[in-house]
Order: C-alpha cells, then structure tokens, then sequence
C-alpha cells in the first residue's frame, strides 16, 4: 500500500511542477498577468469548463493587485477565482460550503505563510523600481499561487490527477482566445 501512496505523490508533485511551468510560460512568454496565467492554466488544464478567453477575462481584473491598487496579490486572487471555478459550493461538483471556505482559507494562509504577505504592496515594494526585478518576482508569486492552489485542488478533487490535460500542461504554444 504504501508504494501505491509514493506513486500517487510523485505523480502529485509532477502535475504540481507541470501546472507551474506552465503558468510561468503563459505570465513571461505569453505575458498574461498573474492572475489571468493561473485562471487559465487551471481552466484548461483541469477542465474547468469555461471558454478560454472567459478565464482570461475574469482574471483580467485582478492583474497588478486589483488593477494597480496594490491590495490582494493577483495571483492569489486568481487562484482563489480558479478554485471557485472548480470546488465553489454552487457547482455539481463542488464542495460543501464550509468545506470550501475552509479551502479558500488554506490557500490564502499558505500563500501568506509561504510569501509573508498577500497584499501586492507589500509583495512588490523592494523590487518596484526595478521593471525586471518586479518582473522575476511576480513570476515566482504567480508559479507559487499555482503550485499551491493544485495541491488543494487535488487534495479535494483526487479524480482531477487522471483528468489533467497533460498536453497542455506540458506545451509552450499560446491558448487560442
């Protein structure tokens, strides 16, 4: 039994680095922003059923800490928005209410306790004056919002490790929008 467990772990953590290499291609390559990378990847990496620029559009108004007013991170935001998408009380197959909650919570607390900050401001201030400090940054917040918020949607939905669309998590090619 346990080596059924390590297997299921490994195979966890490989869909874990896939999802956030290709959220980082679709923020530096593709230049969506955080939260529309994050949106997107988990839309059309785990079947989240809206039409791809639909994901896109959501996020869009998250980017920069709510449009540049530097509250939540983006990226954050974005994930939580995905989560939504996926596990939010209203769907067939989403989660109880609390359940969800608790969900949203756990995401918010790992990203808070992994970046010591959710607030752009704060995330953002040592490197604002530098374009390609800000830049790197950024991409890492949005490749760590991803990585944690595929944990928890695994951990919730277990049924989604089988159902990744690895083609498209493994692919550098732009979404058709």
């Amino acid at each position: 039994m346990l080596g059924l467990f390590s297997r299921n772990n490994e195979e966890i953590d490989e869909l874990v680095r896939l999802a956030a290499e290709r959220t980082g291609n679709l923020y530096d390559k593709h230049k969506l922003c955080c939260s529309e990378s994050i949106l997107v990847m988990m839309n059309e990496g785990f079947g989240g059923g809206l039409p791809s620029n639909a994901a896109r559009q959501i996020g869009a108004g998250f980017c920069h800490g709510m449009c540049g007013s530097g509250c939540s991170c983006g990226a954050l935001s974005g994930a939580v928005a995905a989560l939504g998408i996926f596990l939010g009380h209203h769907g067939e197959e989403g989660l109880r209410r609390k359940k969800f909650q608790k969900t949203v919570r756990q995401m918010h607390d790992q990203f808070r306790e992994r970046f010591r900050s959710t607030c752009c401001r704060v995330l953002t201030k040592k490197v604002k004056d530098d374009k390609k400090a800000h830049w790197e940054n950024c991409l890492m917040l949005t490749r760590g919002g991803a990585e944690i918020a595929i944990r928890l949607l695994v951990e919730a939905r277990p049924e989604l490790v089988k159902k990744a669309d690895r083609d498209f998590l493994e692919s550098s090619q732009q979404v058709e929008f």
